[in-house]
C-alpha cells in the first residue's frame, strides 16, 4: 500500500520497522509446534485420562509461557526503527558515460593497436 492509501483508509502514515529475531527463538517455536501437535495427537488418539490430559496440556502452556519470559529476558526479539537513508543523489539523474575515441585504445610505442588482423 502505498501512503496515500493508508491516509485514505484512515489509517495513518505507514510503520517500517526491522524485526530481529534469534535463531534460538525459531528453534524454541518449532520445537514447540512439533510437541504439541504430537500433544494433541496423543490426546485425540489415546485413551488418557482427564490427569494426563492436564498434565500434557499443563507442560506444553509452561514450554510456551518459559520460552516467553526467555526471549523477553535475553532480548531475543527485538523491534528496530530502521535507520535513516543516507544521502543518496536522487535516482532520476541520468547516470554520465565516459565515452573514449578509437584512438585511445592504441598500444603504447609503436602505435600498434590492440586488434590486429591476420
Amino acid at each position: 500500500m502505498s501512503e496515500k492509501q493508508f491516509q485514505r483508509f484512515g489509517l495513518g502514515k505507514p510503520v517500517h520497522v526491522n524485526l530481529r529475531i534469534h535463531r534460538w527463538v525459531l528453534w524454541w517455536f518449532y520445537v514447540g509446534v512439533a510437541c504439541g501437535a504430537v500433544a494433541l495427537a496423543n490426546i485425540v488418539l489415546r485413551d488418557l485420562t482427564r490427569t494426563q490430559e492436564t498434565v500434557i496440556l499443563a507442560v506444553g502452556v509452561l514450554h510456551w509461557l518459559l520460552g516467553g519470559l526467555v526471549c523477553y529476558a535475553f532480548a531475543g526479539i527485538q523491534v528496530e526503527e530502521p535507520p535513516p537513508p543516507k544521502n543518496q543523489p536522487a535516482s532520476n539523474v541520468a547516470q554520465q558515460t565516459e565515452w573514449h575515441p578509437a584512438s585511445d585504445f592504441v598500444l603504447p610505442g609503436r602505435g600498434g593497436k590492440l586488434l590486429l588482423r591476420n
